[in-house]
């Protein structure tokens, strides 16, 4: 299968327009001309992926491997280094970004935290986040307790801990900038926060909940897997592995 063929397919499971102005989801590496002996699907693009898939394959990341221009390749810098294998093993690359998270990925991050057991339900979207809310509101203290029992994490990071939270806001990855459309005892649920950022949202009596860039993701290949079988595409998943340890 060509890989313009399955990208077609990707588009329809997830369009690439709805992906954000500032991203670079689609084709990153390779020819959409060229056949792909073998489907692979990782959250993201290293040394350890790239080395264990077979020539000729097509991969599918959530993260683009490039995202702003490159003014230089120099291979022993990131991500020339990485390009240079993908183009020495003619494997071509294609990300499923923010336009999965809008279609997926936050839905799917959502139902994992089992927020309906917390009297809280689906009430819209607004940019890259989905809201939830409830009528019985609920303390940021409270709300982090479970979410770190449901994620199985040693530690999460929090603020205002004795908020009582009417609604939600909900993005997988990283959208710290979100307090900006949110509202007094308002929550923010995702990752990457800046102190800055905690400070600001905090004088304006928002809470945030930082959920690990990657545990709010890993789920990303097997989603895209399962829709991709419903094309009759048989997809290899090849494990990424967190960057961060922890003591």
């Amino acid at each position: 299968m060509k890989v313009l063929e399955i990208y077609n397919i990707l588009d329809s499971i997830s369009p690439f327009i709805m992906q954000a102005e500032w991203d670079n989801s689609g084709l990153n590496i390779g020819n959409m001309q060229i056949e792909c002996k073998q489907v692979y699907i990782a959250l993201e693009l290293d040394m350890q992926v790239v080395n264990a898939i077979e020539n000729g394959s097509l991969l599918i990341v959530h993260h683009p491997l490039i995202f702003k221009a490159l003014k230089t390749i120099q291979t022993d810098t990131y991500p020339a280094n990485l390009i240079e294998i993908c183009l020495q093993k003619r494997i071509s690359v294609i990300a499923m970004h923010t336009n999965f998270d809008k279609t997926h990925l936050n839905k799917a991050f959502a139902t994992k935290l089992c927020l309906e057991s917390l009297n809280f339900t689906p009430n819209g979207e607004k940019d890259f986040s989905l809201i939830y809310s409830t009528s019985t509101p609920l303390s940021t203290y409270s709300l982090a307790t479970h979410i770190k029992n449901i994620l199985g994490l040693d530690t999460l990071r929090y603020t205002q801990k004795d908020n009582m939270i009417h609604n939600l806001y909900i993005t997988c990855g990283s959208n710290a900038t979100a307090y900006k459309i949110a509202n007094k005892r308002d929550c923010i649920i995702t990752g990457d926060i800046k102190y800055h950022d905690a400070m600001i949202a905090a004088s304006e009596g928002i809470s945030f909940i930082d959920v690990p860039h990657f545990e709010s993701e890993c789920i990303f290949s097997d989603l895209l897997a399962k829709a991709l079988q419903k094309h009759h595409i048989q997809a290899i998943i090849t494990n990424s592995h967190n960057p961060f340890c922890y003591i």
